[in-house]
C-alpha cells in the first residue's frame, strides 16, 4: 500500500494522457492485479482517475483502463457475498464513465475494444435502480453499434457484450416498468429488422433472445402488438429453424408468443404452424429438448377447446418417436411432458387420447414407460413438481384405475413413485437453478450464444401450487375416504410388500398434519 500511494496513486493523477504512457498502463495493471487489497474508499478515489484516462488516445491505456473498472465492479468484501464497490458506490460515476466508454466505442478509428464493451456491460449491471436515468442514451449508443457492426461483425466477444448489455438494460428497466417496453421496442425493432433481413447469422440468436425477453415483459392483458404480429410468420418459416444455433431462441421466443397471445394464435389460425414447428424439432435427437418445450407451452397457453382435436395427432406422434428413437433422455422429456398434462387436464382425457390411438394403451404407456423410468431416472427440480402434481392425478382422480388386479397395480406403483420422489432430497422439488448473479463469469460461447442476462428461469406450469407435497396429501386422504372399500386394503397390501415406502408415506402425512 505504501508503494501503491507513493508511486501508482501519484502516476494515475497526472492528466496529460500523452505523458510516460507505458508507466500508466503498468500503474494501471497495478491497480487491477491488486484490486483485492483495496477498501471501498480505494476504489472510490481510484475510480475518477480512471474514468479520466478512458480518454487516452492510446488503446493500451484506454482499454486497461475499461478492463480494470470492470474488475473492481466484481470484487466482493469480507464476507465474499456483497460487491465491494457496488449500485450506489458507482452511481454517481455514471454519466462520466459512460461518456467515456462510448467515446471510445464511437470513435471510428478504434477497432471493436471487447474490454469497453464488457465494461459498459458490467457497470449497467451494478447500476441495477440506478441505470434509468442513463438508458435512453445508452440505448441509442447500443442500438447505434449494432447498426454499425451487422454489416461485418468481427469480434465474437465484442457482440456478445453488446447484446448483453442490450439485456441489462431490458430486465433493469422492463422487469419492474413494463410500460417502458414500448419505448425499448421503438429503439430495437429498427436494427433488430435490419439484422434478421441481412440474415446476420451471429446476430439473429441475439436478437431472438432480446425479443423475448421484451415480449415476456409486456403488460398483460396487451396482447402481441402489431410489430410482434407481423414478425409471428416470418419466424414459423422452415427457413429460420435450419441453422441449429437459432433453435432455442426461437424456441423460447414461441413460448413468449404463447404465453402473451395464444388466443390470438389459434383466431388467426397459426396454431398450425407453431404445431408444424413443433414436428420438426420432435424428428431429431439434435432439436428434441427443444420441441418439448414448445410442446409444453402449447399445452400451457392454448385453451383446451382448441387442443383437444389435436391431441390423438401429438400423442400418435410422441409414442412413434418412442418406438423408433427411444433414448433415456427422450423418456425422460415425454414422461415429464405426460406428468405435465395429466397434471393439467387430469387423467381421464390423457387416457382417451392414448386409448384412441390403440385401446389399452394408456396402461401400457403408464406402467411400462412412465413408472418403470421414475425409478431409474428420477426427476429434479422443476420437473419433479410437475411429477408430482400429475402422479397425484393418477394416484387420486382415477378410480377407473381401481378396477381392475392390472389397474390396481400400476395405482400401487404410481402410489410408491410419487413417494420416492417426494422423499428423495435430490429433486430439490419446484427450485429453480437461475441463480441471476451479475458476477458470474460471461463470454461468447461458439456452441449456443446464450445471454446471461436475458435468461428467465423454467416455465413453472403449476405456479398456483405453492407445495406439492401438501397437494398430494390433501388429494390422498380424500380419495381414501371416497374410495375406501378399495383403497384401504391396497394400502394394507403396499404396507406388507414395501413397508419402507408406506414408513416414509406415513411419516410425509404425519409431517403435513394429514
Amino acid at each position: 500500500m505504501e508503494f501503491f500511494s507513493t508511486h501508482i496513486l501519484t502516476e494515475l493523477k497526472e492528466s496529460n494522457n500523452n505523458l510516460r504512457p507505458m508507466v500508466k498502463a503498468t500503474a494501471i495493471k497495478f491497480a487491477s492485479t491488486f484490486r483485492n487489497q483495496f477498501t471501498k474508499e480505494h476504489l472510490a478515489a481510484l475510480m475518477p482517475l480512471l474514468i479520466t484516462h478512458l480518454g487516452s488516445p492510446s488503446v493500451v491505456i484506454h482499454t486497461y483502463s475499461a478492463a480494470a473498472i470492470e474488475r473492481f465492479l466484481v470484487c466482493k468484501d469480507v464476507t465474499g457475498k456483497q460487491a465491494k464497490f457496488g449500485g450506489q458506490d458507482i452511481q454517481p460515476f455514471l454519466e462520466p464513465l459512460f461518456t467515456g466508454l462510448f467515446a471510445i466505442v464511437d470513435n471510428a478509428n478504434f477497432n471493436e475494444n471487447e474490454y469497453v464493451m464488457k465494461c459498459i456491460m458490467r457497470s449497467l449491471s451494478s447500476a441495477r435502480d440506478d441505470i434509468l436515468q442513463v438508458v435512453q442514451i445508452v440505448l441509442e449508443k447500443l442500438t447505434a453499434a449494432v447498426f454499425a457492426v451487422a454489416k461485418n461483425p468481427r469480434n465474437p466477444q465484442y457482440n456478445h457484450y453488446m447484446f448483453e448489455s442490450i439485456a441489462v438494460l431490458v430486465k433493469g428497466v422492463c422487469s419492474n416498468n413494463p410500460e417502458h417496453g414500448a419505448t425499448f421496442e421503438q429503439l430495437l425493432f429498427p436494427p433488430f429488422q435490419q439484422v434478421l433481413q441481412m440474415d446476420v447469422a451471429e446476430f439473429t440468436p441475439y436478437v431472438f433472445q432480446i425479443l423475448s425477453q421484451l415480449l415476456e415483459y409486456r403488460a398483460e392483458n396487451t396482447g402481441l402488438g402489431e410489430a410482434y404480429g407481423m414478425l409471428l410468420g416470418p419466424i414459423l418459416s422452415p427457413t429460420n429453424w435450419e441453422r441449429r444455433g437459432n433453435t432455442p431462441a426461437l424456441t423460447r421466443l414461441l413460448q413468449a408468443y404463447l404465453m402473451k397471445g395464444s388466443a390470438e394464435i389459434v383466431s388467426n389460425g397459426h396454431l398450425n404452424g407453431f404445431l408444424g414447428v413443433w414436428q420438426k424439432l420432435n424428428a431429431s435427437k439434435a432439436s428434441e429438448v427443444s420441441g418439448f418445450d414448445l410442446l409444453g407451452a402449447v399445452t400451457q397457453f392454448v385453451a383446451p377447446e382448441a387442443l383437444e382435436p389435436l391431441l390423438k395427432n401429438i400423442f400418435n406422434l410422441l409414442l412413434m418417436r418412442m418406438q423408433h428413437g427411444k433414448t433415456q433422455r427422450y423418456t425422460r422429456l415425454f414422461t415429464d411432458y405426460l406428468a405435465q398434462f395429466v397434471g393439467q387436464f387430469g387423467s381421464e382425457k390423457a387416457f382417451a387420447a392414448l386409448n384412441s390411438i390403440q385401446p389399452g394403451l394408456s396402461g401400457m404407456v403408464l406402467g411400462q414407460i412412465w413408472i418403470e423410468r421414475l425409478s431409474s431416472d428420477p426427476p429434479v427440480r422443476m420437473a419433479a413438481k410437475n411429477q408430482i402434481v400429475g402422479l397425484t392425478k393418477i394416484v387420486c382422480e382415477t378410480p377407473s384405475l381401481l378396477a381392475d388386479a392390472a389397474g390396481q397395480q400400476i395405482w400401487m406403483n404410481s402410489l410408491i413413485a410419487t413417494v420416492k420422489i417426494l422423499t428423495t432430497q435430490e429433486s430439490y422439488l419446484g427450485s429453480s437453478s437461475d441463480s441471476g448473479d451479475q458476477d458470474v463469469e460471461i463470454g461468447y460461447d461458439p456452441t449456443m450464444s446464450r445471454l446471461n442476462f436475458a435468461a428467465r428461469p423454467p416455465l413453472d406450469t403449476f405456479s398456483n401450487v405453492t407445495n406439492a407435497a401438501q397437494l398430494f396429501a390433501k388429494s390422498l386422504n380424500q380419495a381414501r375416504a371416497a374410495n375406501a372399500a378399495t383403497i384401504q386394503p391396497l394400502m394394507q397390501q403396499g404396507q406388507t410388500a414395501d413397508p419402507k415406502s408406506f414408513a416414509a408415506l406415513e411419516n410425509i402425512l404425519i409431517k403435513l398434519g394429514m
